[in-house]
């Protein structure tokens, strides 16, 4: 279904072709994500859109738009204006025939994408305000895993734990989670790109996917799959 490389040329006629893809990746034949910095102001965006996006916020319009133009860059036959949101806030298209996710943080947008499956995305800056919200997601068995390591590799694990987990949150989509008990992470991410194992418990259910992830220069992006 999806060919990043065609679908840019399909847009060589709009202002879509003139934006560089910060990151791509086809993690497998039917999930592929796409990741954009975000260096445009809000005025770039505001034609692409037929309402006027009502968020005061300027950095979170401004994600708000990236994030919505990246997908259409991705995928040229949806309209944006078919984008509703879930009553528990997840967007979604009506009658269409394939999943997606999205995430964005100060800077970078990005999306993912599924022929067969829900998928779920998140991407975190790594940045020492992570350890702050740390033991709301970290279970005893992942602060085993972190604890020998120096500060520096510490932060970075947390931020990949915690993208982790909202990427798992996100492709679960059920309530009443809790990320620490409920989500279960099997191992560190030691390289700069690869998978980890992940285990979602909850309410008697027990179900394995695969947390595709890779580091950017200031950001973890986690991918959850299988």
């Amino acid at each position: 279904m999806f060919n990043l490389a065609v679908q840019t040329t399909l847009q060589s006629n709009s202002k879509l072709f003139f934006m560089p893809f910060f990151y791509q990746q086809n993690i497998n034949e039917t999930e592929h994500l796409a990741i954009w910095a975000i260096t445009e102001p809000v005025s770039f965006f505001e034609s692409d859109f037929s309402e006027t996006v009502a968020i005061a916020n300027e950095e979170r319009k401004l994600q708000y738009m990236a994030v919505r133009v990246l997908f259409k860059l991705m995928m040229p036959e949806i309209e944006l204006a078919d984008i509703v949101l879930a009553d528990n806030g997840k967007p979604y298209l009506k009658g269409v025939p394939f999943h997606f996710s999205f995430a964005h943080c100060k800077g970078y947008a990005a999306c993912a994408v599924s022929d067969v499956k829900p998928i779920g995305i998140d991407i975190e800056i790594i940045h020492p305000r992570i350890a702050k919200v740390a033991p709301k997601f970290l279970n005893e068995q992942e602060k085993q895993m972190i604890v020998s390591l120096n500060e520096e590799e510490q932060l970075r694990q947390m931020a990949f734990i915690w993208a982790a987990k909202e990427a798992m949150y996100k492709k679960f989509e059920q309530l009443g989670i809790d990320f620490a008990a409920h989500f279960k992470i099997a191992s560190i991410a030691k390289e700069q790109r690869g998978e980890v194992a992940a285990t979602i418990e909850h309410k008697g259910t027990k179900q394995n996917v695969l947390l595709a992830y890779h580091y950017g220069q200031d950001y973890v992006c986690v991918t959850c799959i299988g």
